[in-house]
């Protein structure tokens, strides 16, 4: 079993760590907005092209700290999980929601950040812009895109080990970076890693934000099935960790 105790101290390192990134990336705004108070800190700050909340951040560079929180929060397939367990579907659906949880704390922690800090630099715009609405959409957006990637990694994982499966991982997400940067695909996890800054410059509407939504849900929904297709075809060594 993970220590309930160190989940807590590598939570509270990944806030300290996107608190530092988002002071070192939103500084320069910081010292417009004591000049102009009526500076729009909160556009500049939420842009997707660059910044904390850039689509390259985003998809690629959270990546790898993400799967490295993957193996912190998810219990290994130790031959003591694997023996006590009653079926792969059962080993499955345990994992899948581990999955799901961890991807739902690392994308809340990189929104908890950002949240907070519009709010203490930014509360008028904050509070005129229904941010909190905005943030709730992106959270579970994010949520969705770091689960379907938290699945895509297993699903390698089941059929090599885990440094291939880290490494193709990441490669695949590059690729879905530059399919949107350079390719300009209209849709993909690229497009919805940051929904708040469309948003708030009205270049998409809520409605359709809950279209993107449903979308990368029904991906997860893929990834799930393909999972679990792969661990009915999975051979266990016992006495082999996760490695």
């Amino acid at each position: 079993m993970k220590s309930n105790q160190k989940k807590v101290y590598v939570s509270l390192l990944l806030v300290l760590l996107f608190g530092c990134l988002w002071m070192t990336y939103n500084i320069h705004y910081l010292k417009i907005k004591q000049v102009d108070p009526a500076y729009l800190l909160i556009i500049d700050v939420s842009g997707s092209v660059e910044g904390y909340l850039s689509v390259k951040n985003l998809l690629i560079t959270y990546i790898i700290p993400l799967l490295l929180f993957y193996r912190f929060f998810i219990e290994a397939e130790h031959p003591h999980i694997v023996v006590r367990l009653t079926s792969r579907i059962d080993m499955y659906r345990r994992r899948s929601i581990q999955v799901f949880i961890s991807s739902f704390i690392f994308a809340f922690i990189i929104l908890l950040i950002h949240f907070a800090a519009v709010f203490l630099f930014d509360s008028f715009h904050f509070i005129s812009s229904d941010f909190w609405k905005l943030s709730l959409l992106n959270l579970v957006l994010l949520t969705c895109i770091y689960f379907t990637i938290g699945l895509l990694y297993y699903f390698i994982f089941d059929y090599s080990n885990s440094i291939i499966a880290m490494a193709a991982t990441f490669c695949i997400c590059f690729f879905l970076y530059v399919m949107k940067s350079q390719l300009n695909i209209t849709w993909g996890p690229a497009s919805s890693a940051n929904v708040i800054d469309p948003l708030l410059s009205s270049g998409i509407t809520e409605y359709y934000s809950l279209i993107m939504i449903g979308k990368e849900l029904c991906l997860s929904l893929l990834m799930v099935l393909l999972g679990l297709f792969a661990i009915e075809k999975k051979d266990f060594i016992l006495g082999a960790s996760d490695d």
